[in-house]
């Protein structure tokens, strides 16, 4: 008997270090490693070769990853091939779509009457796990966000001249937490952005327009950070479908620089900082990666001592401990941004700013 774990969905700086908290708690238990996602549940591509201590140590995901809008016919199979591999327990690191997985996954080894049971642990830098305080990667993202926001405060600060207004746009579909994230600027206030926009705020054009307008007058200058999905009908990009499998490249922030230059006759750049947020290891923070490893080993525990047709996921609570959520609820729920915090004015972000401040230690 064994035990496999599959990574799907886009990396994170800290995902292998999940990894290692789960080999960790395995100990002389055989762990197979379902190589490339979750295509490699559906063609049983498994490996029993062990991530080196150094692959475990750096960003991205060691055991590969992919997206598959996953099928009936799909969770048949996926459950009959870990059966004939001798799969005891199957742990997935993933987001909302991969926890829908799990739970599906589970839904079906009980139909099937299936000795198999499924955990979870979160990964995504989005933070838009339902139930959970914060997920690993999220921190690690918001690290290297804020300094990039305000070190390109400074640099647009020289260049006001040829350049008034630069637009950045940060990852985030559905969910503003990582544009407000790259507006913390406590430790360089005096080059932050001056204007935040998330998907949780229904873009306005003409109120978009009279805010730059207005920074212009005030400032010489502005700096606007922006989620990518935030004006979907501006872009090309499916940023709204679920369990996506097309590749999704950004664009929002030249679509704003184009309509800003347009209307207002002003210089404008639009800058996409694209998948380095989610993958620099420069800015990998110590207690996101203290955390992601625990919640790997949580969940490597809880497996060994699991019951045939249990399912679980381990998160980290509001009190900053490793907790047990239900599958279910996950899936189905999206953390938005709370209403408290939804706002394009950096000085009413305070509040926001206490609670992520310690995530970046």
């Amino acid at each position: 008997m064994s035990f496999a774990i599959v990574q799907t969905g886009a990396p994170t700086a800290v995902v292998n270090r999940s990894i290692k908290g789960f080999l960790e708690s395995m100990y002389s238990e055989n762990v197979i490693f379902a190589v490339g996602g979750p295509d490699s549940l559906v063609e049983a591509g498994f490996s029993s070769v062990s991530p080196s201590a150094l692959d475990l140590s750096r960003p991205s995901s060691c055991i590969g990853s992919g997206r598959r809008s996953v099928t009936a016919d799909d969770l048949t199979i996926i459950c009959g091939n870990l059966h004939n591999k001798g799969v005891r327990g199957l742990a997935l690191i993933g987001g909302n779509g991969t926890m829908a997985l799990a739970a599906a996954l589970a839904q079906e080894a009980r139909i099937q009457n299936l000795p198999l049971r499924f955990v979870g642990i979160p990964k995504t830098i989005d933070n838009d796990l339902a139930a959970i305080n914060h997920s690993p990667g999220f921190p690690s993202a918001s690290r290297f966000l804020s300094q990039a926001i305000t070190d390109l405060g400074r640099d647009h600060d020289a260049m006001a001249g040829v350049e008034q207004v630069r637009i950045v746009e940060t990852m985030g579909r559905d969910t503003g937490w990582l544009a407000l994230a790259a507006t913390y600027h406590r430790h360089d206030p005096a080059f932050r952005a001056d204007l935040v926009l998330i998907p949780e705020i229904v873009f306005e054009e003409q109120w978009f327009l009279e805010q730059v307008e207005t920074t212009l007058h005030d400032r010489g200058r502005a700096l606007i950070v922006t989620s990518e999905g935030v004006a979907p009908h501006l872009t090309n990009q499916p940023v709204k479908e679920r369990n996506h499998t097309q590749l999704i490249q950004g664009g929002l922030a030249r679509k704003l620089a184009g309509l800003v230059s347009d209307s207002l006759q002003v210089s404008t750049r639009g800058e996409v900082l694209g998948t380095i947020q989610r993958c620099s290891s420069a800015f990998i923070g110590t207690r996101d990666s203290r955390e992601a490893e625990a919640l790997g080993y949580a969940a490597g525990m809880w497996l060994k001592g699991a019951k045939p047709g249990d399912s679980t996921m381990f998160g980290i609570n509001s009190d900053n401990t490793v907790t047990q959520f239900s599958l279910e609820k996950v899936a189905t729920e999206v953390k938005s941004v709370p209403p408290h915090w939804r706002t394009s004015s950096l000085d009413e972000l305070e509040d926001f700013y206490d609670w992520l401040e310690p995530l970046l230690a």
